[in-house]
């Protein structure tokens, strides 16, 4: 029962952030995603801190190791807000999710460089459907066959640097225990983004409540993936199951936020990437 209500969790809350973050992106232009980014992760941040009501927290392992993995966490952290926030208000809700899940493929090359673990031939024929499908989807961003405007590339890097940041705090879990690994990530990523905000002196128009709702939000969508992590134990099955959630955006954004073009090649394209992303795992 458990394990099923952390499911349907995970599904609410990370349907319900990237949804929301589109609807608030195409209603209207804050500007300073920089500095929206950061007000965002400093509410997840702080609302983190209700885990050590909960569960035990101590400092472990390699004090080097600890900084050099919050360091990853936060820049990678970072710049996957910074990229794909600036490039939300142009980007479909489900192109968004899609492109988020390269984090998959990545974090297989990492564990590949870094653990030794070859790839397997399925993993290789599961990232090649997952590109075949993105090609499938992104018809609008499309400068010619191979090439895309700049924030279909903006919103795929920000995959890329999400997949890096989310294997940092894995490690991080793994070496110091489950609330200060994801504390330490959080934190780290808030504060790079201030420091990115006062750097590029970042100011955004959204309102106090709208930056409220969307940390609430963002919030909900970490802590359904840490403590799915933590009441399964196997990264690997959590994964697969997860990935259905590439389906349920094209579907809700459908909907919700009345992105129907091309709404049978999106479905096609998300059963592909569906069928590449298990095929990953």
């Amino acid at each position: 029962m458990i394990i099923l209500l952390a499911y349907l969790f995970y599904f609410v809350a990370a349907s319900a952030s990237p949804l929301q973050r589109r609807w608030l992106a195409t209603k209207r232009d804050g500007g300073g995603q920089i500095a929206f980014a950061f007000q965002t992760m400093a509410i997840v941040a702080i609302f983190g801190l209700g885990l050590l009501f909960f569960f035990p927290f101590a400092i472990t392992g390699s004090v080097a190791r600890l900084i050099a993995l919050a360091f990853v966490a936060g820049f990678c952290g970072a710049g996957f807000f910074v990229f794909s926030y600036s490039a939300q208000k142009h980007v479909d809700a489900g192109l968004t999710t899609l492109l988020m899940n390269v984090y998959t493929p990545v974090t297989i090359i990492i564990a590949t460089i870094f653990l030794h673990e070859g790839l397997r031939p399925l993993q290789i024929i599961g990232a090649l459907l997952l590109f075949i499908s993105i090609l499938l989807i992104s018809k609008k961003h499309r400068l010619g066959r191979f090439r895309f405007d700049k924030y279909f590339w903006m919103m795929l890097f920000s995959g890329v640097l999400l997949g890096v940041a989310l294997s940092a705090e894995r490690a991080l879990m793994k070496t110091t225990g489950f609330a200060a690994g994801t504390l330490i990530s959080w934190w780290a990523q808030a504060i790079s983004l201030g420091v990115a905000a006062l750097i590029f002196k970042s100011h955004t128009t959204y309102t106090v409540r709208e930056s409220v709702i969307t940390g609430a939000l963002k919030f909900l969508q970490a802590l359904s993936w840490v403590l799915l992590l933590l009441v399964i134990g196997n990264l690997s099955v959590v994964s697969a199951v997860t990935t259905f959630k590439v389906v349920v955006i094209f579907v809700a954004a459908a909907l919700l936020l009345n992105e129907r073009d091309d709404l049978p090649r999106k479905i096609f394209g998300s059963v592909v990437a569906l069928a590449g992303l298990l095929l990953m795992k």
